[in-house]
């Protein structure tokens, strides 16, 4: 049966505090100093029930004064461990638990629940079948949207978890966008990427000898192959660009000039683009409002820049490079021909 981790850590936390005022309270003084001062009620059994989880789960040495009845620690220097008790750890759980349910059914699930089961072992509370994540609102005041995870197959995450803890090459089909149809892929798996909703495998192309990154969910047919290969040095993706658009980028960097103005000039100053970025005011198409900028900055993810700048309407349009104007023109076009 699960249980509220946050409201027992209370209790515990309450009680650990209490026995170490070294005061040896009895029983009955403890509950109505529990609601007395940290406004905790709780009944007779409850209270025995949670003496008996402190001494046998948590080794606590909890002992009765002969004379008084009252509770005290045979070790006085002994404090219950705050990550057993602390209520911030306790939400942190809760939202850790949360965030894993996005990436739930894949290796990186498998190896947290792992965490969690060796935090259990220890603490049983802790467990991810315990940690209930209940209806009250104060457990909905941080979330994680985003759009939903096309499903993948259980065998394409175990082939490629295998792959990537043993530098192995794998062998796919794989059908682009760009492509008619799927094509055989023969690459070096390098570093998964969560991006916008959906799994990307960031690899290397054997074959075009290209960095190159493939969506999970297009993957078909995928082989794991003996071909052992050396990881290099410079794998990372966040090593090849900012990412701020997204896992989509290419080899050549171009210089990038965009005005904006109203909502959108406020939220591209609250973000870094790319590298050198600036920000000036754009002196000579200010805007309805005269708030219009010109955001500056060299990027290698021209693609994605193309989509981003025309999400905003007539709140932004491109300067530069030519690449980044004539794509926004031709599709400015494209608007005007439609009849509605």
């Amino acid at each position: 049966m699960a249980i509220d981790f946050t409201e027992k850590s209370k209790r515990y936390q309450a009680i650990d505090e209490i026995i170490a005022s070294g005061q040896r309270l009895k029983w009955n003084q403890i509950i109505y100093e529990l609601y007395k001062k940290y406004n905790i009620k709780t009944s007779k059994t409850t209270f025995f029930r949670d003496i008996d989880n402190l001494v046998k789960k948590y080794q606590a040495p909890i002992d009765i004064d002969t004379e008084t009845n009252g509770y005290f620690y045979t070790d006085p220097k002994y404090r219950l461990p705050r990550f057993y008790t602390d209520e911030n750890a306790a939400k942190a759980a809760k939202l850790i638990k949360t965030l894993m349910d996005m990436v739930k059914d894949n290796p990186l699930y498998s190896e947290a629940q792992e965490v969690f089961q060796s935090l259990s072992i220890e603490n049983p509370d802790l467990s991810i079948e315990n940690i209930k994540i209940n209806n009250k609102s104060e457990n909905d005041r941080i979330i994680f949207v985003g759009a939903p995870n096309k499903d993948i197959p259980a065998e394409t995450w175990r082939i490629i978890d295998k792959a990537l803890h043993e530098n192995r090459v794998i062998t796919f089909e794989y059908q682009s966008l760009t492509d008619e149809k799927p094509k055989y892929r023969r690459v070096q798996p390098w570093q998964l990427i969560y991006d916008n909703g959906n799994w990307n495998l960031h690899a290397l192309d054997i074959a075009k000898n290209k960095k190159r990154r493939y969506s999970l969910s297009e993957m078909k047919n995928i082989q794991l192959t003996k071909e052992i290969f050396k990881l290099p040095k410079d794998y990372d993706f966040r090593k090849m660009t900012r990412g701020s658009f997204g896992c989509m980028c290419h080899d050549y960097f171009l210089d990038f000039k965009i005005h904006l103005h109203g909502y959108a000039a406020r939220y591209a100053k609250n973000r870094i683009w790319g590298e050198n970025q600036t920000i000036i005011s754009d002196e000579k198409n200010p805007g309805p409002d005269g708030d219009g900028i010109i955001l500056s900055f060299r990027s290698n993810q021209l693609y994605s820049i193309r989509r981003w700048t025309w999400q905003w309407a007539d709140e932004a349009f491109p300067l530069a490079p030519k690449e980044l104007v004539e794509d926004w023109l031709e599709r400015r076009e494209k608007v005007n021909k439609i009849q509605l």
